[in-house]
């Protein structure tokens, strides 16, 4: 049995005023046999995917193409999508495929694709035909509509945000498409949208709403019968129940939360859960989209001061709606409010790393720090401050999203601003602060600190729900806010709250 493996994500921000190229594409692609060696060992749906192939009873071969990540950014160029999709083309029609296990975001869009993982997905099916089952693997962030589930056999998407459970959810997929190429299963599938919109701070499944969402999931994939449905007391009818929360800062017609079931040639049953959690979800809208624990950046930096007077624990800054990893309204009231033993990691400024290169460890140097792609990032902050490490890092990361990867940050400056910790990349990281190796791997620990501020909008729960002493979540007029009235939607349906209809 031959299966093929391939991967192309990115999460895509249409409201950013630039593009992305495929230079961060091809900067991470791996391709190849190289695929199974940098994966395996890793917190990746790719590495599902190849643990269910090598655990399965019947010899399994792998057939890889490529596998690569474009971070989150703006509308991706089309030069993007016609490369790798051709990669996966050509290396899919060159073998006797028995089925095909791809990774994607679900929220990429290029120039012309609105719906690219749909299209993607139909591309590989033209590819390998219509008989082989393709089973797709995906972030829960994804904006999903119907052309995905009528082309792909299998959708699954992880379960936890943050998203420490990526492995499994490569499992999940590839055990259901191993069990459809044998014929043991016929995969039907039916798919319902709540017409919410959810910004990320909101989609934690470790808290409500979101987390009583999935787990009403759960019970209908695992536990049908205590939704009283008599006659489904057999949970392996049930083959996979996946919650997408959506990216809400993409102008897309299928943008929103959508629920996806799987069900054993059940289409009735299928139909029946997502129905059911569709309602479930849209009851919580208004959870799902506003909250009384958000605070202004003033207010957001004073109470985190405050906190941290009272704690040996450091106290988080959550600053949320930085896409880019280079706002500046948090850094800015920080060094307003005389505020010392703060770290602020991962701020994307490659010229300010290439001044502190320039100027060496343990001199001072001169900034305009960040907010250098529109003035909604804040404006550059001008500071001054002692060079402490330039240099380049290269690590495997430990913390439970990221375990197991390889990270290079590439060329990296941290500043010590009066008691500011201030790390500078010239590498973006959009996914913000998830674990404490970008500051720990330089040999800082992280509970030296009073206060740490994080740009990730759930995964830093994996780690810092237990590490911090509070979370203060802090919304910035910045590029993703979790108000989205803010925005101008061009292509979403009329009955989609709260941007539509509310």
């Amino acid at each position: 049995m031959q299966l093929g493996l391939a991967g192309l994500s990115h999460e895509t921000h249409t409201f950013l005023p630039n593009g992305t190229s495929v230079e961060p594409f091809e900067r991470d692609a791996v391709r190849g046999e190289s695929m199974i060696e940098e994966f395996r060992d890793s917190n990746t749906v790719l590495a599902g995917f190849i643990d269910a192939c090598e655990a399965a009873e019947e010899s399994v071969d792998l057939v890889p193409s490529v596998h690569t990540r474009g971070g989150v950014s703006g509308t991706v160029d089309d030069d993007v999508y016609d490369r790798y999709v051709s990669e996966m083309r050509t290396t899919f029609a060159d073998h006797s495929l028995d089925g095909v296990l791809l990774f994607l975001h679900g929220a990429m869009v290029t120039e012309s694709h609105l719906d690219t993982e749909a299209d993607v997905v139909q591309e590989v099916r033209s590819a390998v035909g219509d008989d082989v089952p393709i089973g797709v693997g995906m972030d829960l962030h994804g904006n999903v509509g119907s052309a995905l589930t009528e082309s792909a056999d299998v959708v699954c998407a992880y379960r936890s945000s943050p998203h420490v459970d990526q492995r499994e959810t490569g499992r999940r997929t590839a055990e259901t498409v191993l069990d459809a190429a044998h014929g043991r299963v016929c995969p039907t599938t039916a798919v319902a949208k709540p017409g919410v919109v959810v910004p990320s701070v909101f989609s934690a499944t470790t808290v409500p709403p979101a987390k009583d969402v999935v787990t009403r999931a759960v019970t209908w994939e695992h536990y049908p019968e205590l939704h009283d449905v008599a006659r489904w007391t057999d949970k392996d009818d049930v083959l996979d129940v996946s919650v997408f929360f959506g990216f809400a800062w993409a102008d897309v017609p299928q943008l929103g939360v959508t629920v996806v079931a799987t069900t054993d040639d059940d289409p009735k049953f299928a139909r029946q859960i997502v129905d059911d959690l569709a309602a479930f979800a849209a009851e919580r809208r208004e959870s799902f989209t506003t909250s009384e624990s958000l605070y202004n950046v003033q207010e957001g930096v004073k109470r985190a001061l405050d906190c941290s007077a009272d704690t040996e624990d450091p106290v988080l800054i959550l600053d949320h709606a930085d896409r880019l990893a280079e706002t500046t309204f948090v850094l800015r009231e920080l060094i307003d409010q005389d505020a010392s033993n703060v770290a602020v990691p991962l701020i994307h400024d490659p010229d300010a790393v290439a001044e502190c290169c320039a100027a060496g460890v343990g001199n001072e140097v001169t900034l305009d720090v960040g907010s250098h792609t529109s003035d909604r990032g804040g404006g550059p902050v001008p500071l001054r401050g002692r060079v402490e490490f330039v240099g380049k890092k290269t690590y495997t990361a430990t913390g439970p999203m990221r375990r197991g990867e390889r990270v290079t940050q590439g060329k990296t400056a941290i500043v010590d601003v009066d008691g500011i910790w201030l790390q500078l990349t010239s590498r973006m990281d959009g996914a913000g602060l998830n674990d404490t190796d970008p500051i720990s791997q330089y040999g800082y620990e992280a509970t030296e600190f009073d206060v740490i501020v994080s740009k990730s909008k759930t995964h830093f729960r994996g780690v810092f729900e237990d590490l911090a002493s509070q979370i203060i979540i802090v919304d910035a007029p910045e590029y993703s806010p979790a108000d989205l009235s803010l925005f101008e939607y061009q292509q979403v349906p009329d009955d989609v709250y709260p941007i539509t209809n509310e």
